[in-house]
């Protein structure tokens, strides 16, 4: 598990980050992810959009998984990737993500929102 959380990680991080002058191939990107804890999304999350997130600790514990699958060739801009992945953790999970200032984000866990699976 940790190796495929690994490979998914890497290869969507040389997808979003690649420059369209290094190559003029298209390139397609996909993110799926499957019944996975918040906790593996997130650090996918915080790797993307290159903020320091501030975990509330409830966030740990928890127990819903998040489902989400993105494709789109060429990627879909990293902004649209982040907001997408915001909307899973709202609806999937209860959990908030706010922006706190240029560098950082709060992730906090909200039990009173309803919860889609």
């Amino acid at each position: 598990m940790k190796r495929t959380f690994a490979l998914i990680l890497a290869s969507l991080l040389v997808t979003l980050c690649s420059s369209p002058a290094d190559d003029t191939n298209v390139v397609s990107a996909v993110m799926d992810f499957e019944g996975v804890p918040p906790s593996q999304v997130l650090a996918i999350y915080e790797k993307i959009s290159g903020l320091q997130v501030i975990v509330d600790s409830r966030v740990k514990r928890v127990d819903s998984r998040i489902t989400l699958r993105l494709v789109g060739a060429p990627p879909p801009p990293k902004e649209e990737v982040l907001r997408q992945m915001r909307a899973a953790f709202l609806k999937q999970a209860g959990i908030v993500i706010t922006r706190l200032d240029a560098k950082r984000e709060s992730v906090t866990f909200n039990d009173a929102l309803p919860i889609i699976q």
